[in-house]
């Protein structure tokens, strides 16, 4: 029985244990309050504070960080120091460590919520941070100092002095050979222009210059208390004032206001910070610095205004007793170039009722506003008023402004719409009417040319809308159509007296494939030049031969109809090089042109000088161009055949590319693909007989590959041994089976021998025959490929074993095990 027990606590220690690792390493943010406080200052850190290697790696650091937190731990490396260094070192050493252990660690990644009032984001903002470091710091002129302050002094010139001198505690400086000089208080300022007056008892400053500097800001500890995300103790450099230290804390929450934050000091109120003041009008001589001890107190928010609207920043502000309409304006940003300033509405409760005032323009800086008030900028209409428009085909086209007892012909002068292309029968006028409705007016510009107070010379209105035509609305674009043997087939544009040499000169002349062969006009409708109308006709073909020098004969000046198409047919006995190329084992290899169009194998091998004593004549490939559309979407699943990247190596790598090319339409679904496909072909049966079925007829673009003579047998595919590689076997003209079990480890229990397939030199593919007792794998050539896979169809995954669930699962048994001996037992003795 102690046995089993001692058992059952052994497998729960285990599983607290790794419960306790999971826990510690995936907290990498909270190991620093551990042992140090969020509040924690670098003069507070000592080697003792550094926990074990062994606590250190639970709290999820990296093996970096371990090392170094165990050098300044041990004080080796650049954290050793002799027994004389100053305080100064101390310090440095101090945040040395912390900035290069903990420095990921201080960030901060909550996430916030959006500020309810406008000025209490600033403080959660990431991108804005206090000063964190007290050395090189920059003090401005309103900085006071005080004990624990470091300046630095340094003159040059005709005299010579540099010192880092610390602010003792009764607030003095001490430089060197030149007595105490006390700066508590003091600002930066005055201390400077003091310093320069007493070194001027020691030095020629005529003739030198003096820099002061604060090159270590001493560190305080305020605190900040009320509604902030983070209240607490702070231990910060003197350096940042009261704003900066806010956003330590992450400023106010959505209740804590922004206008009203207190500076308690010695438990009574010292000052007093507006962030509206520091936002709108951010004077140094506001800053607000901050003793030891000190408090910031953020009470809750006094009058919320919600100012909305036509305003650059509608938002809720927090508004002071006395602050007028004028002054929330001016924090939401001012009005937008669409409000309408005249009168504001001002929506505030009056005795528990909810009262709508109207505030002028001359009353926004007298009318207060209280709590819960909401002030309302409308904004004007967006409809341009005073305006006449200009639609047509004609003129210029636009808006203009309406002038009252203007009338028709003045606009159309004014947009130039009078010429003689313009339509002088009819103009239309689109009126609106008192009601909304529209009224379409027309008038004879002819009659208003010859008399201007003529009655359709109207009085325009307010947004009528003047549309005029002109002639050329009337007339017909025709065209005619080219294709063929021309360099540069299309449409082009018809005029009256067009010839086919015109169309023929304007399409880029005929191409070399043209000479010898003819031209042909179809032609179905009829042009009446005088009328300006097409009549249909039935189908007229007018033919030409095509002379070497056509385009300057008489029969090239025949005159076109409208629409005729003009088909310039290619020479049939005109064939452009096609080429195909021939790599590996061959004499001469390279690109051949062949002679004829059912030129074959046979005939190109022997232009190549035929095989070399090399040669694999069972290897022989032929691999045909081949072009397809895929959608785009697709084009990354496309999978280059198996026999191109197995077969190919070195001889011809261009093939175990497939490029794409897109269409000139980039909106296009589809890409143009070109690939390259094996043609099954025995190319030794091919050489040894021309009329051979073998002895395939090549297309342009083909390309012969011819591999050299290989005495191996590769095998590849799911064996145990070879891990997704390949092995290479002897030639021993075994069949498939015999290699797999004496050079690739044999088949495992996941194998199918039936699924075993033999890829031999030509790209030809042999599976083993499953003959039902036994399987009978292929024979095997030089050079062949075997590959070998798993069952798949039949096998079942394994799923990963749980072992916590199965630990748990362990200890649930035994428990109630125990539980039940110990209950047998304590019956047995009842009894």
């Amino acid at each position: 029985m102690k046995k089993l027990f001692l058992i059952v606590l052994c497998l729960i220690s285990i599983v607290i244990s790794k419960a306790q690792i999971d826990i510690s390493g995936n907290s990498l943010s909270s190991f620093t309050h551990n042992f140090i406080p969020s509040n924690f200052s670098p003069k507070d850190l000592k080697p003792s504070d550094i926990p074990s290697k062994q606590v250190l790696m639970q709290m999820g650091l990296t093996e970096n960080e371990i090392e170094e937190a165990l050098k300044y731990k041990k004080g080796i490396g650049k954290y050793e120091m002799s027994s004389n260094d100053s305080a100064n070192s101390n310090i440095q050493t101090h945040e040395l460590i912390l900035h290069n252990i903990f420095s990921d660690s201080l960030v901060d990644s909550t996430i916030y919520p959006t500020a309810k009032v406008y000025g209490q984001d600033i403080f959660r903002n990431s991108n804005i941070s206090f000063f964190q470091k007290s050395l090189d710091a920059k003090a401005p002129e309103n900085y006071k100092v005080g004990t624990g302050d470091e300046i630095s002094i340094s003159v040059w010139g005709y005299n010579e002095f540099s010192e880092n001198l610390l602010v003792d505690e009764r607030g003095y400086i001490s430089p060197s050979s030149y007595g105490r000089i006390y700066v508590k208080g003091l600002t930066f300022k005055k201390m400077r222009s003091m310093l320069k007056s007493r070194f001027s008892n020691f030095f020629d400053m005529k003739n030198s210059e003096i820099d002061v500097t604060l090159s270590y800001s001493r560190v305080i500890t305020v605190n900040i208390v009320g509604e902030v995300y983070h209240p607490g103790s702070y231990s910060i450099p003197a350096i940042n004032t009261a704003f900066n230290a806010l956003i330590a804390a992450k400023g106010p929450t959505q209740i804590g206001s922004v206008r009203n934050i207190y500076i308690k000091r010695g438990g009574k109120i010292v000052d007093s910070l507006d962030v509206y003041s520091f936002l709108f009008n951010p004077l140094k001589d506001q800053d607000i610095y901050l003793q030891d001890g000190d408090y910031i107190y953020v009470p809750p928010s006094g009058n919320l205004v919600e100012v909305m609207g036509a305003v650059n920043r509608p938002y809720t502000y927090e508004s002071k007793k006395g602050e007028t309409v004028d002054d929330l304006i001016k924090f939401s940003g001012g009005f937008t170039k669409m409000a309408y300033k005249d009168i504001i509405t001002l929506k505030t409760i009056d005795y528990n009722k909810l009262k709508v005032n109207d505030v002028y323009k001359d009353d926004r800086k007298t009318v207060t506003v209280k709590n819960g008030d909401e002030i309302i900028v409308n904004s004007i209409s967006n409809r341009i008023s005073n305006l006449v428009t200009i639609d047509g085909s004609i003129g210029v086209n636009g808006d203009y402004e309406y002038i009252e007892g203007e009338r028709l012909l003045d606009l159309l002068k004014r947009a130039k719409c009078i010429s003689e292309k313009t339509f002088l029968k009819k103009v239309y006028i689109i009126r609106l009417n008192d009601d909304k409705t529209k009224s379409h007016i027309s008038v004879n510009i002819e009659s208003i040319l010859k008399n201007k107070k003529h009655e359709d010379n109207i009085l325009l209105k307010e947004y009528d809308i003047v549309k005029v035509l002109s002639i050329d609305d009337f007339t017909d674009e025709f065209h005619v159509y080219v294709e063929g043997a021309v360099r540069d087939p299309g449409t082009l544009k018809f005029g009256e007296g067009i010839t086919l040499q015109d169309v023929l000169l304007q399409s880029g002349g005929l191409t070399q494939q043209s000479i010898g062969s003819r031209i042909e006009i179809s032609r179905i409708l009829d042009y009446d030049i005088s009328s300006n109308k097409i009549q249909p006709i039935r189908s007229f073909v007018k033919s030409f031969i095509i002379e070497s020098d056509f385009i300057s004969s008489a029969e090239s000046n025949y005159e076109l109809q409208p629409y005729d198409q003009i088909f310039v047919r290619e020479n049939p006995n005109y064939n452009t090089p096609k080429n195909i190329v021939i790599s590996g084992e061959v004499k001469y290899p390279g690109t051949y042109s062949l002679l004829q169009n059912d030129e074959t194998i046979y005939s190109i091998i022997k232009r190549s000088g035929g095989l070399t004593e090399f040669a694999h004549i069972s290897a022989g490939k032929v691999f045909r161009k081949k072009k397809s559309k895929i959608f785009k979407n697709n084009q990354n699943d496309m999978n280059i055949p198996d026999y191109i990247i197995d077969t190919i190596g070195d001889n011809y790598k261009i093939l175990n590319a497939i490029y794409l090319q897109e269409l000139n339409n980039k909106n296009n679904l589809y890409i143009d693909t070109t690939f390259y496909e094996l043609v099954s072909f025995d190319l030794k049966k091919a050489l040894s007989k021309k009329s051979s079925k073998h002895n395939i007829v090549l297309e342009e673009g083909d390309s012969i590959v011819i591999t050299k003579k290989l005495d191996v047998v590769q095998i590849k595919g799911d064996l145990i041994n070879l891990k997704n590689s390949s092995i290479s076997a002897p030639f021993l003209g075994k069949r498939a089976h015999y290699y797999v079990k004496n050079y690739g480890g044999g088949y495992s229990t996941d194998n199918k021998k039936s699924n075993t397939t033999v890829v031999y030199p030509n790209g030809a593919t042999k599976k083993t025959l499953n003959l039902g007792l036994f399987t009978l794998s292929p024979k095997i050539e030089p050079g062949s490929t075997i590959k070998v896979s798993n069952d798949y169809s039949e096998k079942k995954k394994k799923k990963d074993i749980d072992y916590d669930r199965h630990i748990q699962s362990v200890i649930t048994k035994v428990t109630a095990v125990i539980s039940l001996t110990l209950l047998i037992e304590r019956l047995n003795g009842s009894f």
